[in-house]
């Protein structure tokens, strides 16, 4: 009797619902290939409809944890019998997978989305990771203003229960507004305490960030610069308190003997070996962020010595490239000779992975800006496989050759988003119609082509193409 009640009853809550019309179209996605959904003809439709795909897109991300599908998913998990009777019970691994194509599409949509705030938001106070890892990519996507910066810090403040990453990933996203608000500030002083160490080098990164100077922060900094274990804390802390106060004295010491205390510890390779990967053990952190460091300094020719051969020893007992990358831009501004720099970049070209060549690419462009690149072959990369390799060639190539006619064609063709829409576009897409802007009145080909990105979903990418354009028309 009990189990005929709570079928008729999840019968009831289930025909009180409303079909979303996002449903078919998520439903298809969820089954594609992650690195195939971006341009899979289901999202482009909901990419076009812009600001009226959003409403749908917020009420899928709530229906994961409406109340009435925790009372659905309570009873099928108390009486699973309950399913012979009635079939449209929801399926929990089905509303994760649909809620992760939504935080897509909204990445796709990008400050078009802004409204979704709120319920992305909920969503990082799930347990589960794949949640948190679509929700702040897509938050990151939307734009992190003043006013998610308030509701992030109230959620720190309220909810006891937020996992360790959610709150590494919170902290993180309040250094992206400045001035920083008193409630920030506070949190983030309070998370310089958290009982995860992850979390306190996050928190002296964002203060650092933020460049907010109060005595009780500097004291706090102080402190954790001198009192954790935790390596990375130390020279987080270290770079924070540099922002503030810049006292090499302060901070270079401690950071050194981190580095070399990494150093003198046995080689930990990457799990599951190869020169590739896209993580980092900790050791790799503290290089980066001591990388990151450095460049903001005004280090003395002996101390930039002393730091890249540091460096050099750890990227070379690496071994893999994807570190050697990560750490080269620090390297390049401590004096790392240019025919060292084009290695580490053709190295990244060589491999299969995309983002390995993507990241390669992107720094031969940083490179250049320092050094001939005469022994890269800039005609061959224009024509790369790869679309956003091509993209950075010829950015390359146009400021070394000032050839528009070789590549103007590649840059309209780049921004074909029905080809080329992938996990990267986001960062390669402004590249090229800020290069179409660089190149000016010889870039006029593309006209056409930016004259419908004016009107793109994303404000951001149509305020590009309206300043591309603006410059090719100029007389």
């Amino acid at each position: 009797m009990l189990l005929a009640v709570m079928v008729g009853a999840a019968a009831f809550f289930l025909r009180q619902g409303t079909v979303n019309v996002m449903h078919p179209a998520l439903d298809k996605l969820s089954t594609v290939r992650l690195d195939e959904r971006w341009s899979h003809p289901e999202m482009l439709k909901i990419r076009e409809l812009g600001l009226e795909a959003v409403p749908s897109l917020r009420r899928v991300l709530r229906e994961k944890d409406s109340p009435t599908t925790r009372f659905l998913l309570w009873i099928k998990g108390k009486w699973p019998g309950a399913t012979k009777y009635y079939s449209r019970f929801p399926d929990s691994n089905k509303l994760t997978e649909r809620r992760w194509v939504a935080c897509q599409a909204l990445q796709t949509l990008g400050p078009a989305g802004r409204t979704a705030a709120p319920e992305l938001i909920n969503v990082l106070m799930s347990k589960d990771l794949r949640d948190l890892n679509a929700g702040t990519m897509a938050l990151h996507a939307i734009g992190i203003d003043a006013d998610i910066c308030n509701r992030l810090g109230s959620l720190l403040e309220n909810e006891k229960s937020i996992s360790d990453s959610a709150r590494f990933q919170i902290v993180g996203a309040l250094g992206n507004v400045k001035p920083p608000s008193a409630r920030t500030l506070k949190v983030l002083v309070a998370a310089l305490n958290d009982p995860t160490p992850y979390v306190q080098y996050r928190a002296a990164e964002t203060l650092g960030r933020l460049g907010a100077t109060t005595p009780e922060i500097v004291s706090a900094l102080k402190s954790l610069q001198s009192s954790v274990t935790n390596e990375l804390a130390v020279i987080t802390s270290s770079a924070a308190l540099w922002e503030l106060q810049k006292d090499a004295d302060l901070v270079l010491p401690a950071v050194f003997q981190v580095l070399q205390n990494h150093l003198a510890r046995p080689v930990v390779g990457w799990p599951g070996g190869g020169s590739g990967g896209q993580g980092v053990t900790e050791g790799d952190q503290a290089f980066m962020a001591a990388g990151e460091l450095f460049r903001k300094m005004n280090l003395s020719d002996s101390e930039k010595s002393r730091a890249l051969a540091l460096f050099e020893t750890w990227a070379d007992n690496s071994a893999r490239i994807f570190v050697r990358m990560l750490l080269l831009p620090a390297m390049i501004d401590l004096g790392f000779p240019g025919e060292k720099c084009i290695a580490v970049c053709r190295s990244g070209l060589s491999q299969v992975e995309v983002y390995l060549r993507l990241q390669a690419a992107r720094l031969l462009t940083v490179v250049g800006d320092k050094h001939p690149l005469n022994e890269v072959d800039i005609e061959k990369l224009i024509h790369d496989r790869d679309v956003g390799v091509r993209i950075y060639a010829a950015k390359i190539h146009w400021r070394k050759n000032r050839q528009a006619a070789a590549i103007v064609p590649v840059l309209i063709e780049s921004l074909d988003r029905a080809k080329h829409q992938s996990y990267y576009y986001v960062e390669t897409q402004p590249v090229a119609l800020s290069l179409l802007g660089e190149i000016g009145p010889e870039a006029r080909d593309a006209i056409g082509t930016l004259e419908k990105l004016v009107n793109d979903p994303n404000p951001a990418i149509a305020k590009l193409a309206s300043e591309a354009l603006a410059k090719i028309r100029r007389q």
